[in-house]
Order: structure tokens, then C-alpha cells, then sequence
């Protein structure tokens, strides 16, 4: 019933799964030519690569947190430090690039790490598109899936027991899995930190209050393309919810005491 032809084709197709192509890549692949092939594996490597970190922190962080004696444990005094948008696209050479970013790398770094000390999780909430999102009617196409672009700056970049959570909208709780994170933490007290004040930090930190949660920002852990955005998001937050405006330095020691009272 079937040629010689049909079953190297199907052999092919087998191959192509094996390396982890999707059909319709395979479709593509089938008849293209030998450099296109080539290119399209050297691709697929670095998408692979990614795949695999991000499974390796997926089991860090569960190593970690039944390690720790059970889910609820893992976050100390029920608070999450959130980061928003990290990501290599807002770097010179990306797609959206601006300088404001390098101001925050060595105050997140040095609060991050502090976090790590003291058992205190950190959510790290990315911006994931597809060709189709419709925030990329808005912007440039940026932290495309599997670019450089969207990988965390180097200097931020998650450790094991840290958490990943992908967005394609503003607000990191639509179409996410941010929710069902924190509850398995724990978290009720949520520490914001990163890019755009005025747009995806405090979208997401708005949503937070409605959902119940405790609300604090770094206020020098964020920031704008703008200085006049960055303070409008600020204003927008501590005027109309009354969000505790904290600098890193202070933060989390503030932030433990209250929860150490709950």
C-alpha cells in the first residue's frame, strides 16, 4: 500500500517530531531546501533550550517547595515579590528599547537577591507574543516567543525555586496562570517591581487589589519610558489605591513585620 517514498516521508516526519517541530513546521520542512532546514533547526535549538531552563526551574521550584514541607510553607510571611516585563526587549538593541531600564538592574538584583535569602518567592511575570496578539496592534512586535528579545536580562535572570508566568496583555492575571501560583504559595502581601509604572505594573497590581491582595510597590523597583509616565503610574496606584509606596532598601523588612502580625 505504501512506496518507498511514502515511508521515507513518513520517517522524515518522525525525525522532525522527535526534534520537538510542530506539524505545520514540518509541513514546511518537508520539501524546503537543505539551508532553509539548517537555519530552521538552529531555531529550534535555542526554543529548546529555553524549553528545557524553563523546566528546570519548574523543578527547582517544586523541589524547593516540598522540600520546604508543603506549598503553603514556601512563602514566608505569605508575601511574593513580583517582576514585571524584565525582559532583554527594553535593552539597547531590542525592540523597544530604553536606557531608564539600566537604572533598576542593580536595585532589582540587589532585592532579588535578599528575597532569595530569606525564602521570600519571586514571580517573574513576562510579556510571550504570538503574531496575532492584540497588544501588537499597539507596539512593536516585541518578546516574541522564543527570542532574545523576550528571555529575562541576564542580570535578573530567575534562579532555581523562582517561577515564570507568561502574559500577552498588560494585565498579568488575564489569560495566566498568576492566580493559581500565589494561591499555591500562599501569598497574600505582593511586592511590585518592574517596567512600566504606568501600564503593565500597575495594571497588574490593580487587578491584585480587586482579587484581595495586599498591594505594596517599590517605588524605585519600577519604572517608565518616561519620567512623566513613571510618575503618573505612581500617582494613579498611591492616590486611588492607596498602595504602600516602599523603597527596596526597605521593603521587605517592612513588608515581613506586617505579615508576621497576620
Amino acid at each position: 500500500m505504501y512506496s518507498s517514498g511514502d515511508l521515507s516521508r513518513l520517517r522524515d516526519i518522525r525525525y522532525f517530531r522527535d526534534l520537538k517541530f510542530s506539524l505545520r513546521e514540518i509541513s514546511r520542512l518537508l520539501d524546503a531546501p537543505p539551508e532553509r532546514v539548517a537555519a530552521a533547526m538552529e531555531q529550534q535549538f535555542h526554543v529548546v533550550e529555553q524549553a528545557l531552563k524553563e523546566y528546570r526551574r519548574a523543578y527547582a521550584a517544586l523541589d524547593s517547595i516540598l522540600g520546604a514541607g508543603g506549598v503553603q510553607s514556601r512563602a514566608a510571611g505569605h508575601l511574593a515579590v513580583i517582576g514585571i516585563d524584565l525582559q532583554n526587549d527594553i535593552l539597547q538593541g531590542g525592540a523597544l528599547p530604553c536606557r531608564r531600564i539600566e537604572g533598576l538592574i542593580p536595585v532589582l538584583s540587589e532585592l532579588y537577591q535578599d528575597a532569595r535569602r530569606r525564602n521570600i518567592p519571586i514571580i517573574y511575570v513576562c510579556d510571550c507574543h504570538k503574531q496575532g496578539d492584540p497588544e501588537l496592534e499597539l507596539w512593536n512586535d516585541h518578546m516574541m516567543e522564543g527570542t532574545w528579545g523576550a528571555q529575562i536580562i541576564q542580570e535578573l535572570a530567575p534562579q532555581p525555586g523562582d517561577f515564570i508566568v507568561n502574559k500577552n496583555l498588560f494585565n498579568g492575571f488575564v489569560n495566566t496562570c498568576l492566580q493559581t501560583v500565589l494561591d499555591g504559595l500562599g501569598a497574600r502581601t505582593l511586592l511590585f517591581t518592574g517596567w512600566r509604572t504606568d501600564v503593565c505594573v500597575a495594571q497588574t497590581a490593580i487587578e491584585a487589589f480587586y482579587r484581595g491582595f495586599r498591594v505594596a510597590i517599590a517605588e524605585d523597583g519600577v519604572n517608565s519610558t518616561t519620567e512623566s509616565e513613571h510618575r503618573q503610574g505612581l500617582a494613579q496606584m498611591q492616590i486611588n489605591y492607596n498602595f504602600q509606596m516602599l523603597p527596596c532598601a526597605a521593603a521587605l523588612d517592612r513588608l515581613m513585620e506586617y505579615t508576621d502580625e497576620l
